[in-house]
């Protein structure tokens, strides 16, 4: 990551186009994880609407994991 570039919400607007695609290719649930410490990138599942649903293994990691349904 290159720090000069954090915070201009560009995760956020990534994020959006996956949940954006992921809704048009007929998914009906989307998962995410991320370090437990890495409070930036829980943000940006937060503002997506993502529910914090617990802390999990994901190759050989700890992680948490959020998820979103589509919305109706």
């Amino acid at each position: 990551m290159v720090p000069s570039v954090w915070n201009l919400g560009y995760a956020s607007e990534a994020a959006t186009a996956v949940l954006a695609a992921a809704w048009e290719a007929g998914l009906d649930h989307v998962v995410a994880v991320a370090m437990p410490g890495n409070v930036a990138s829980r943000r940006v599942m937060e503002k997506l609407g993502m529910s914090f649903e617990g802390s999990t293994r994901y190759r050989d990691f700890d992680v948490v994991r959020y998820s979103v349904e589509r919305p109706a």
